[in-house]
């Protein structure tokens, strides 16, 4: 190579170079000056409400005041709600829930496995009503919960329909056996009830039931003194009015709830576990 064309490459390597370096200059200046610009916005955010902590403050108040607003929208506007999550795989009918009903639902209620589960089966239920005995009997409620893990959680609520003669004081007595020995047995008796009452009008015999809470180590004097207590009939009285704020006209009747956007279907018909399993994947999305 002649010294012309070597001094030739060795300027192209020094352009090169002085290119690379210009542009990595130009790059750390420009990202650190991006780095000061934003801080300076920020000191200057800052200021405006007297320093860091009050905009961080101020940040959290206002998230808070969307939020109250959105559960505003959901309660004043649930057609516009409805509409927009009304699109969906199994055609279900959804609607949206204020946190204010959701709150009075599960008020003072037995909340069987995982408290804070995405999903609710809130299942309304007469102990007299032939088609919720089947219900009952044969949705297996354990095995959905296997299938789904702890993202859904199941809530039985007392709605004894006024023809079935002894439905309330059937419920009555399950929430006695609730308030002296606990929600678990709660649940066992409403279990041990549906699964010994036969179809057609061979129906849970009334002197039965204390009986039965006394087979569930429930003592018997303070079960009786239940069974005359008003407290005891207010409650499933409130259970019972529930119903009309969610348009509840027959049993069974499962509402299924998501916890985290408040979207809620009505399930009334007699459903089998795989149905059911659907139609939560599909109200989780």
């Amino acid at each position: 190579m002649d010294k012309i064309a070597w001094r030739n490459s060795m300027l192209m390597i020094v352009m090169i170079l002085c290119t690379i370096t210009i542009i990595s200059t130009n790059y750390m200046f420009n990202k650190q000056s991006v780095i000061d610009i934003n801080e300076t916005l920020m000191e200057n955010e800052y200021k405006k409400i007297w320093w860091k902590e009050n905009y961080i403050l101020m940040q959290e108040i206002q998230k808070r005041e969307i939020l109250a607003f959105i559960d505003k929208i959901k309660t004043e506007q649930p057609e516009l709600v409805n509409e927009i999550l009304s699109s969906n795989e199994l055609g279900l009918a959804y609607k949206v829930m204020s946190q204010n009903i959701i709150n009075d639902l599960k008020k003072d209620t037995y909340i069987k496995w995982n408290t804070w589960a995405t999903v609710s089966i809130i299942d309304f239920s007469d102990l007299e009503c032939p088609f919720c005995i089947k219900d009952h009997n044969e949705l297996d409620i354990t095995k959905l919960i296997e299938w789904t893990g702890s993202s859904v959680n199941y809530i039985f609520k007392n709605f004894p329909l006024p023809s079935h003669k002894n439905a309330w004081i059937e419920a009555e007595a399950s929430k006695c056996v609730e308030s002296i020995a606990g929600w678990e047995k709660y649940l066992e008796y409403i279990n041990n009830i549906f699964s010994t009452t036969k179809w057609g009008w061979e129906w849970y015999k009334i002197e039965d039931l204390s009986p039965l809470a006394k087979s569930l180590e429930v003592d018997t004097d303070k079960f009786e003194a239940c069974m005359t207590n008003w407290e005891t009939k207010s409650q499933v009285e409130k259970e019972f009015k529930q119903w009309a704020m969610l348009w509840i006209n027959s049993v069974p009747s499962k509402l299924i709830l998501n916890n985290v956007t408040w979207k809620y279907t009505i399930i009334s018909e007699v459903t089998d576990t795989t149905k059911l399993q659907e139609i939560i994947d599909e109200i989780s999305k």
